[in-house]
């Protein structure tokens, strides 16, 4: 039930105002691009659980480096930490949390309620990329170019992270083929 009238669900509130946040930015498609590239999901998914660094950071890393522009700490915005922290990771501890204790344990029935919860966590992933496309839009302005800072943003965000370098590294092999 709804807490006030601002709580109630509404087809309305669905519906996404572009000229707040931009859903659909080219941070948001390169990341679906380059996930969907062989090896590069198993390898994240070991520096965000082995290691806690963030995928969407390294993927910004990432797309800036496409760009030819260094990733720095500033290309961070102050709410994001916040919105991984209150909405993305609960999400996401949810969605594991029904594969194992409901779906694997109790039987396919829960299957489709824990897919709903993925699409919600995705549409959760969207929104953090499009405060970090903003943000690098902020920090840069009109695109910097600069030759092949791809390892230097790894290392940059590695750091940022606190994880050896080496454990992030293992990307460049992936993106030089």
């Amino acid at each position: 039930m709804a807490e006030s009238k601002e709580d109630s669900i509404t087809d309305a509130q669905f519906a996404t105002n572009p000229a707040v946040i931009p859903l659909q930015n080219p941070l948001w498609d390169y990341a679906c691009g380059v996930y969907s590239q062989a090896g590069v999901e198993a390898e994240l998914l070991v520096l965000q659980d082995e290691h806690g660094a963030d995928i969407n950071l390294i993927l910004q890393a990432l797309w800036l480096a496409s760009e030819g522009v260094e990733w720095i700490p500033e290309c961070i915005p102050d709410d994001y930490q916040p919105w991984v922290t209150e909405q993305v990771i609960p999400i996401r501890n949810m969605r594991r949390r029904l594969k194992t204790q409901w779906v694997e344990q109790r039987g396919l029935g829960f299957e489709d309620f824990r897919q709903q919860v993925k699409k919600l966590e995705l549409q959760a992933e969207q929104y953090a990329l499009a405060m970090l496309f903003q943000q690098a839009n902020i920090v840069y302005g009109a695109n910097q170019k600069r030759k092949d800072v791809l390892p230097s943003n790894l290392i940059n965000i590695a750091e940022h992270f606190k994880i050896s370098p080496e454990s992030i590294l293992k990307l460049l092999g992936i993106f030089s083929n």
